[in-house]
């Protein structure tokens, strides 16, 4: 498991507290993989055990060679000192650890940044255990066309409230994202971004960055690879967007097997989500028994092609494509191609030489299902390393909690009952054993009169009974009445419960889920993505050695 590095919850410079861990939230297979538990049936092997990288390692050698490994390379663009690496990886000595998002308004919320800056950790742990190159690479996906999950971004405001900025949808249709430009409404946007900042020695350095990159007719791809760019600069990364001419080329063989066998591979999609169903696992996704895994792009935006008795048709337009035309258009024209959700990462281990992916805690799901379309491919898939989570703790919210007398995991609940808990905290212990002294007289009272009773007439009991249960709701009642005056009485409390919760678990989820990073430099700083990065610890202890066949014997 991502311990918590030793520098975890230094103060930056005095003024910042990194608090660096395991992975945050995620259902129950995502706490079993944590756990170690068994689950070889879905994943390659463990993130903590070492020997799973060297038997990844060896597939990767064995199917990549140097000449395999160039096709793609035109695709990668190398930052900080990768260049190097990037050389020698192509060449046919190395690996890479990737991970992936889509682009999104002002690079997106912080798990963006933590995903990048735990495959570059991963890539150095990894580099000094196998003694090779190893490589993080952020994989930009601009073939999404979800604007509504690109078109937003949070910041606080003047009272500490979460803010939405959104730049609303350009009436045009469904693009990738590498081909939808913003539209005049970006402007505002950004000029709401420059309200929101602090005015600090370095947001005018943010701002200068977001004029020039987002802008009305740049691409939400362009602008989201520019911010990510702007930020990991001076680290050990290289960039590829999933759209490059290089990386559709490279895809082509993937994509024509992929239509060749669709329906042997909906198969394999079908009976590994039945395994996860009967493990008491959830699916991410539903596989339908005649859908592909390809897309088609046109002028009218991205489709989803389907499969008919007859070849094939695109689901929104019904365009109808026969069997031979749909390869020859693939071999002809990739540009016009890209995979799904669950195609997607097959492609990038086909085109480069990876062996782990960091994911978070959705991609994670993802991968258990998809392991036996890599199996379909003939290529093991990565193994699947859990991004680090970052807890950031303002000098301001650091003091209220120390006054709080909190840790912040305590915020990372629903908010009344964090003000519930406050509050009865406050409740006077003479009033506590006030209330415990009637509720304990109330029930023996009425427990001696029943028995009491019960030689007038047995029927009596039932009666006596609703009677104490009645007087003992009056005492909740009556409790109910002091913790209400207490709450008026500790506003100022829970006004401060308020503004820490803000910043710890904003809109009742994981900073990371909301805020973006662009206001985190505006206030420290550029080096701050360094000294998170240095708090993240991906050297983990054994704990789990599976066994046994992941989609029959690989």
């Amino acid at each position: 498991m991502i311990t918590t590095s030793p520098g975890a919850g230094q103060i930056l410079a005095d003024r910042l507290e990194i608090r660096a861990g395991p992975l945050l939230g995620g259902g129950r297979l995502v706490r079993d993989y944590l756990a170690g538990l068994d689950l070889s049936a879905f994943f390659t092997g463990h993130f903590s055990d070492p020997q799973v990288y060297e038997r990844k390692a060896a597939e990767v050698d064995g199917r990549l060679d140097a000449r395999a490994r160039a096709i793609a390379g035109a695709a990668i663009e190398p930052l900080g000192d990768a260049g190097e690496r990037l050389h020698r990886i192509l060449g046919g000595d190395g690996f890479f650890v990737t991970t992936g998002q889509q682009p999104a308004l002002f690079g997106g919320p912080l798990y963006t940044l933590y995903k990048v800056l735990s495959a570059i950790r991963q890539a150095e742990h990894l580099e000094r255990r196998l003694g090779r190159p190893v490589l993080a690479l952020f994989w930009v996906g601009s073939d999404d066309h979800d604007w509504e999950e690109a078109n937003h971004a949070a910041v606080f405001d003047a009272q500490q409230h979460v803010h939405r900025i959104t730049v609303p949808a350009p009436d045009v249709p469904p693009l990738p994202l590498s081909r939808r430009r913003w539209g005049a409404g970006v402007l505002q946007a950004v000029e709401e971004l420059r309200r929101a900042l602090p005015a600090t020695d370095h947001s005018d350095d943010v701002m200068a960055h977001v004029r020039g990159a987002y802008t009305a007719h740049a691409t939400v791809a362009d602008s989201s690879t520019a911010t990510m760019r702007w930020l990991l600069g001076d680290r050990r990364v290289a960039i590829v967007d999933s759209a490059h001419p290089a990386l559709r080329r490279a895809a082509v063989p993937v994509l024509v097997r992929e239509a060749e066998r669709t329906r042997q591979h909906n198969a394999v999609l079908l009976g590994q989500t039945r395994r996860l169903e009967a493990a008491g696992y959830g699916a991410q996704v539903v596989i339908a028994a005649d859908a592909s895994n390809l897309m088609m792009i046109d002028e009218n935006g991205r489709d989803r092609i389907m499969r008919t008795a007859r070849g094939w048709q695109t689901r929104r337009e019904h365009e109808k494509i026969g069997e031979a035309e749909l390869i020859g258009r693939i071999r002809a024209r990739p540009e016009s191609f890209s995979p799904n959700v669950l195609l997607r990462p097959v492609v990038e281990s086909a085109a480069f030489p990876t062996i782990a992916y960091v994911a978070g805690p959705g991609e994670l799901s993802y991968f258990a299902q998809i392991g036996c379309l890599f199996a379909a491919h003939g290529i093991l898939p990565p193994v699947i390393v859990p991004r680090a989570s970052v807890t950031l703790i303002e000098p301001k919210v650091r003091r209220l909690l120390a006054k709080l007398d909190m840790e912040p995991d305590a915020l990372r609940r629903p908010f009344r009952d964090v003000v519930a808990d406050a509050v009865a905290a406050e409740v006077p212990v003479d009033v506590q054993r006030a209330l415990a002294h009637l509720r304990r007289v109330l029930t023996e009272g009425y427990e001696e009169l029943a028995a009491a009773a019960a030689g007038i007439d047995p029927t009596l009991r039932r009666p006596l009974t609703s009677a104490r249960n009645a007087s003992l709701l009056e005492t909740h009642a009556a409790e109910k009445r002091i913790l209400a005056r207490l709450r008026r009485t500790h506003e100022v409390k829970i006004e401060q419960l308020r503004r820490a919760a803000a910043h710890i678990q904003p809109e009742g989820a994981p900073q990371e889920r909301v805020l973006g990073p662009l206001p985190l430099v505006a206030e420290y700083g550029r080096g701050i993505v360094a000294e998170i990065e240095a708090r993240i610890d991906m050297n983990t202890a054994q704990v789990a050695d599976w066994s046994g066949p992941h989609c029959g014997e690989w």
